[in-house]
């Protein structure tokens, strides 16, 4: 099955309740708060993986903007070199495959979608940032994301990773 990237609107609120993983947090976000977040709270931008026909939504992900700490940024031995205040970054706030179809290779896909808006913004947009940051929600979610280069810099759970994007900027 071939998906797109679509960022959500209005529209996809008749396929969201379609969408089903094994945690119940992510389904519920998906459902009840992705659009909120976007048009009234303005906290942050959910693209759905939608399948040719637009019929179902094989997963998604959620960007909006975020800080590390200074003193946890400098675990990763070249931001420690960094100014002492907040590091800005690009959270990955959520993202998710639906469970009928995890381990064909979408969340690959909806990650190097995440990381290339990312990229985007930070070369051609109005604001610079370093960091590309996720909160793993489980151990499956740490091997996952350890898999792109991100590293933990927070050990309870959800677990903190950061992404530095300098390397990918300076190419």
């Amino acid at each position: 099955m071939a998906f797109r990237i679509v960022p959500l609107t209005r529209a996809h609120r008749g396929l969201l309740k379609t969408f089903r993983c094994q945690h119940e947090s992510l389904n519920t976000f998906l459902e009840r708060f992705a659009l909120r977040h976007l048009e009234r709270d303005l906290l942050s931008r959910t693209y759905l993986a939608v399948d040719e026909d637009a019929r179902h939504v094989g997963g998604y992900f959620s960007l909006t903007t975020a800080s590390v700490d200074r003193d946890q940024a400098g675990r990763i031995p070249k931001l420690d070199r960094l100014p002492r205040f907040p590091v800005p970054a690009i959270l990955v706030a959520r993202l998710a495959v639906d469970e009928r179809i995890q381990g064909q290779g979408l969340g690959r896909y909806l990650f190097d979608e995440a990381l290339g808006l990312t990229l985007l913004l930070a070369r051609t947009g109005p604001v610079r940032f370093r960091l590309l940051v996720t909160d793993a929600i489980d151990d499956r979610a740490v091997r996952f994301y350890e898999h792109f280069g991100l590293v933990a810099i927070t050990d309870p759970s959800p677990r903190r990773m950061v992404l530095d994007l300098q390397p990918m900027l300076s190419e």
